[in-house]
């Protein structure tokens, strides 16, 4: 009999174990409703409804093995990225060799800045960031504006062009998210000049979001003139763009003069610029 009892005292504190580990889906310190297999208030201040902000002290391991700090529903291995902007991992120094620590392991070197091993070597990380990119480019072609159509203007010679981002000489792309500031000025040949006529110049980017789209400037010439006039005709245009990797920027011209008006065989009077800033 009492041999019987002491398997039972033997039994029952595995039972005990099983069921709390099986009622328990989810551990909470410190928070009421806890959303992930582990989650920890390190403030104490969810309370019922937490908020972005609130969530932003907790610390979160999902079910598939994901650690989030300061983030509910961490998508990487180890997710930082919280609200609050303060998801900055601090790296020491170490003196393991790289094949210790492993292809992929970082490391912070004390003569400032960053290391990362191969799996064979320490390897510095670069510390300049990459190149801006900038064009400068000019017009010789003569290329013809039909008026009332809105024309892309091709053929330009590039002078500089840092990155090979000018493509066909007639389109830039960008070459990362960032902004660009541009500059376009055109002129058409000379001839007559009809009253209340315009040139319309424009740069337009393929990029809509958080972003002005198209720029225009127009250059009008109204009827107080007295009798025909022949002279050349101009315009310029100036913007920043606030575009994203593999946007485009192409240069537009278009008049309502009345008749073809070629470009001015002259590259010092049609140019356009692109600096990324």
């Amino acid at each position: 009999m009492i041999k019987k009892f002491n398997s039972i005292y033997k039994l029952l504190p595995g039972i005990l174990i099983f069921s709390v580990s099986t009622a328990a889906a989810q551990t909470g310190f410190f928070t009421p409703n806890p959303v992930h297999p582990l989650q920890i208030d390190a403030a104490k201040d969810n309370g019922a409804a937490p908020d972005a902000t609130k969530l932003s002290n907790d610390v979160v391991a999902t079910i598939d093995g994901k650690l989030g700090v300061g983030v509910l529903n961490p998508v990487t291995k180890v997710d930082l990225r919280s609200p609050d902007n303060k998801g900055i991992v601090g790296l020491g120094t170490s003196t393991q060799t790289p094949a210790v620590a492993g292809a992929g392991a970082i490391r912070y070197n004390a003569g400032g800045f960053l290391e990362y091993s191969d799996g064979e070597q320490w390897i510095a990380l670069p510390l300049a960031p990459p190149t801006k990119a900038l064009v400068n480019a000019s017009n010789s072609t003569s290329q013809n504006i039909t008026t009332g159509t809105s024309t892309y203007i091709t053929g330009w010679t590039e002078t500089v062009d840092v990155g090979n981002n000018f493509n066909n000489n007639d389109t830039f792309t960008a070459p990362r998210d960032g902004f660009y500031l541009v500059s376009f000025s055109i002129t058409l040949a000379s001839g007559n000049i009809p009253k209340n006529t315009f040139i319309e110049t424009a740069i337009e980017s393929s990029q809509v979001t958080d972003n002005i789209p198209i720029y225009k400037t127009v250059n009008s010439y109204p009827a107080f003139q007295a009798g025909a006039v022949s002279n050349y005709i101009s315009g310029n245009c100036n913007a920043i763009f606030n575009l994203k990797k593999d946007d485009t920027i192409k240069f537009s011209v278009k008049h309502n003069i009345g008749s073809t008006r070629s470009i001015l065989n002259d590259g010092k009077l049609n140019n356009l610029s692109i600096s990324e800033l």
